[in-house]
């Protein structure tokens, strides 16, 4: 499969540490209207949340808390006149939690990660949501680049919105190849620094003594 870096492009990354921030738009690169019984309606003009409008063609990637994506989906009930595929793993936060009348919804289940990459590669659906699994990485963390490229060889033809509610670091392997990503809430969390408490504990099982400090 081919993975080369070059294919790599930066990506848009939109922090917000709250839901009360301008709307934010985007000038569609590739246009493409979908035509349902004489009206238009295009996956360019899907404001999520005022904040996310996507992108036709592109792929997302949002990192924002579960009720967040809840009421976004339950708020646009005109996605199901489009064929949406939602793909998760074996469990799934966010389907329990949407709006009966999501009654035309295609599930399908990666348990995976090669299962998940095939799902993307086999797709000819209109939007592609992605719940994003780390569990997928645990044994295959290399794994998550190749992901990365199947992800944007999908969105040539789909719009793909891949959805954590925090990140990890096969989610951060990601960001740097999707077309869009936004954090809501906190980003992106450094590695906890050690405490003073360990510190000193480490430096005693090493037969090694430190200054108090007043």
């Amino acid at each position: 499969m081919n993975c080369r870096r070059e294919l790599r492009q930066p990506a848009g990354i939109f922090r917000s540490q709250g839901s009360n921030c301008a709307p934010i738009t985007f000038a569609p690169r590739i246009p493409r209207a979908y035509t349902l019984s004489g009206a238009k309606y295009t996956f360019m003009d899907l404001e999520l949340h005022p904040s996310i409008t996507l992108q036709d063609r592109a792929w997302h990637i949002l990192v924002a808390p579960l009720p967040m994506l809840i009421a976004a989906l339950n708020r646009h009930l005109e996605l199901q006149r489009f064929e949406v595929l939602y793909i998760c793993g074996n469990y799934s936060r966010v389907l329990s939690s949407l709006d009966r009348r999501f009654t035309t919804l295609q599930v399908r289940r990666a348990f995976t990660v090669f299962q998940l990459m095939t799902v993307l590669e086999e797709s000819c659906h209109s939007l592609l949501i992605i719940e994003h699994d780390p569990l997928l990485y645990q044994d295959a963390e290399d794994m998550a680049e190749y992901v990365s490229q199947a992800m944007r060889a999908a969105a040539r033809q789909s719009t793909v919105l891949l959805y954590s509610p925090a990140s990890d670091p096969s989610l951060e392997v990601m960001t740097g190849y999707a077309h869009r990503v936004f954090y809501f809430g906190r980003g992106p969390e450094a590695s906890p620094k050690p405490s003073a408490k360990s510190c000193r504990r480490a430096q005693a099982q090493c037969g090694q003594s430190t200054l108090e400090a007043f």
